[in-house]
């Protein structure tokens, strides 16, 4: 019985997404495995989802409970990777990736790193609710926060920028930059210092 139930859940995952790229897909215990994601550059995360990223030269992407069967997506266009779930209950997915550039979020996805980051450059996009925990050595970093997103960083960079809208946060506590430069889309900005720490909010005092 319970054989039949993981079958039928991979076929519906199949006739829901109906995309090529889910043909090589295998559900074991739940998890299920995409093998056919390549070559991905740019992620969009969206909605309820925890996102976990992984540095490999082995690209891949794993599901980690049932819900992408019956409300996700998981799609890749080219280069590009969108995952999005609005199921009451976070979808984790775990994406092995090579060469990462840009990262999208929004709604309450949440996105973090499992490991270090080595790259040339990375771009950070997060809006509404969503949050990042990135541990990542790089060349050029940038960030573009809207909402009430929260970014936290470790790691090292050569040079940092950001853009910031009210109430977004970006916290470097652990992370080391030979140059920043950070804006604010409001005006003026509240800066804290520390010893090790660079935590940043922008605030609009204007109603």
């Amino acid at each position: 019985m319970k054989n039949t139930m993981k079958t039928l859940i991979a076929t519906l995952a199949l006739i829901l997404i109906g995309s090529p790229l889910f043909a090589k897909a295998s559900l074991i215990n739940g998890q299920t495995t995409l093998k056919d994601i390549k070559k991905v550059n740019t992620i969009h995360v969206a909605g309820n989802v925890s996102l976990i990223l992984v540095q490999s030269f082995d690209e891949s992407v794993k599901v980690y409970n049932e819900y992408y069967a019956n409300n996700a997506l998981i799609q890749q266009n080219e280069n590009d990777l969108r995952i999005s779930s609005f199921e009451k209950a976070p979808l984790t997915v775990v994406v092995y990736v090579n060469n990462l550039t840009e990262i999208f979020a929004s709604g309450n996805a949440t996105v973090k790193t499992y490991g270090d980051f080595s790259l040339l450059s990375l771009v950070v996009n997060l809006k509404d609710s969503s949050t990042a925990n990135l541990n990542a050595n790089t060349i050029d970093l940038y960030s573009n926060l809207s909402g009430q997103s929260s970014l936290t960083l470790s790691g090292s960079t050569t040079s940092y920028g950001s853009v910031m809208d009210s109430f977004s946060t970006v916290n470097m506590e652990q992370f080391a930059a030979e140059s920043s430069n950070i804006k604010s889309k409001a005006s003026p900005i509240a800066a804290k210092f520390g010893k090790k720490e660079l935590y940043i909010m922008a605030q609009s005092l204007s109603k």
